[in-house]
């Protein structure tokens, strides 16, 4: 009996510290799996910090080069851009000032990053403004005189370092998911050992977090190659999507190569500024539900950006296969709307270049049905034009130097 008593004795004492182990680790496991959520969620307001300041680097440089374009052509159309990068620097650096106080050497130099900003942006409305009031020979003497300044220099030497350091606390960041993600793994096996019913329970929890993270990680990935408003693909996935077709590009010759459709709405900035930028958006929604439906599933469509589209058409032997999908797509755009309460209109005009028979390499057969979409605008809009070498465009273009058509026709 007393040696009964002794055994039972030592296995409650077993059992109660099992169960103390078992609820320690349970504990420990539990705040550990917290503390990744809590660090995959710095980690993506980190991620999207790189990419503001990596915006406000290529805005700054996309800038320079209209100013470039703008001394070669002295076209009213090369400010286009030039306004645009400006619009976006200043929408960086305002998201960025509401983020500061998460990221310490953006907090401590966040005013020096503000007032080489609007430095920059200061200069280059003084550009656009001298264009405006006093011509356009004063104005191209202001953009030469601005080549290469300290303003320009400046706001890139601050994006770069402040880019160094928040790489850097996204590295430290990650290493802590690694830690995390381990000690995770290691506290797993403890319970393995200690107690199965345990087990089953962290087991449950880590499985969540683990379809949390997958489900995450998708949705970077979506959100990677689409764009966010209309739900498309973006310029980086249509652009890697005619890569890999130029790549297979004996393959798409026997095929009949493809066609790309480049997409301009008319009328857009009207309803913009009569609608407001909401009414905008359902535009630039509806417009791209509406080209999507009218594809087939084998076509390609991706929103480059504000209100442009590109359609990229397999297998077009000849041009009325390209000419007959972009038809169909000026009938469904050209359809009536309702926005903010209110009927409204736009049409679509259409730049179609053929590979191989234009160009084979991805930026001149974006180059050429950038000059066909130009031409469709100039000659009356909801139309579309097919590249040729005789545009007034293309000669335009090789006499004077390469620069950006498109944005010289209102919207």
């Amino acid at each position: 009996m007393k040696l009964k008593a002794t055994i039972d004795g030592v296995a409650l004492a077993a059992l109660v510290f099992a169960v103390v182990a078992i609820s320690a680790v349970s504990a420990v496991a539990l705040i550990s799996a917290e503390n990744l959520i809590t660090t995959n969620e710095k980690a993506s307001r980190m991620q999207r910090t790189v990419s503001s300041l990596e915006a406000i680097r290529f805005h700054s440089f996309a800038v320079n080069s209209s100013e470039q374009n703008y001394v070669i052509t002295g076209q009213e159309r090369d400010l286009t851009p030039y306004r645009a990068g400006v619009v976006e620097i200043e929408a960086e650096v305002a998201y960025l000032a509401d983020r500061r106080s998460e990221h310490p050497e953006l907090e401590k130099r966040f005013a020096e990053l503000q007032l080489r900003a609007r430095n920059f942006i200061a200069d280059e409305r003084k550009i656009v403004e001298a264009r405006r009031t006093m011509g356009e020979l004063l104005a191209r003497e202001m953009v030469k005189k601005h080549f290469g300044d300290a303003t320009h220099e400046q706001l890139l030497k601050i994006t770069y370092q402040l880019l160094v350091s928040a790489r850097k606390q996204m590295d430290e960041l990650e290493a802590e998911q690694i830690a995390y993600g381990d000690k995770v793994q290691r506290l797993i096996l403890a319970l393995i050992s200690s107690a199965g019913f345990i087990l089953c329970f962290l087991y449950g929890s880590l499985h969540r977090l683990s379809v949390e993270q997958r489900a995450a990680q998708a949705r970077f990935a979506h959100q990677a190659m689409h764009d966010s408003l209309t739900g498309l693909r973006n310029r980086p996935a249509v652009m890697e999507h005619i890569d890999r077709k130029i790549q297979n590009g004996e393959h798409e010759a026997s095929l009949g190569g493809f066609a790309l459709l480049l997409l301009d709405l008319d009328g857009f900035k009207a309803v913009n500024d009569n609608l407001g930028h909401d009414a905008g958006d359902e535009l630039l929604k509806q417009a791209a539900t509406r080209v999507e439906a009218a594809l087939r599933d084998s076509d390609f469509v991706a929103r480059l950006g504000g209100d442009e589209f590109l359609v990229v058409v397999p297998q077009v032997s000849d041009r009325e296969t390209a000419e007959r999908v972009g038809k169909k797509i000026i009938d469904v755009v050209g359809s009536p709307y309702l926005l903010a309460s209110t009927a409204s209109s736009v049409t679509v005009s259409i730049g179609i270049s053929l590979f191989p028979r234009d160009a084979r390499d991805r930026e001149s057969l974006m180059k050429c049905a950038d000059l066909a979409l130009y031409t469709a605008k100039r000659t009356g809009r909801n139309r579309l034009c097919f590249f040729e070498t005789n545009l007034p465009e293309f000669v335009g273009a090789n006499k004077g130097g390469p620069h950006s058509l498109v944005g010289d026709t209102q919207k």
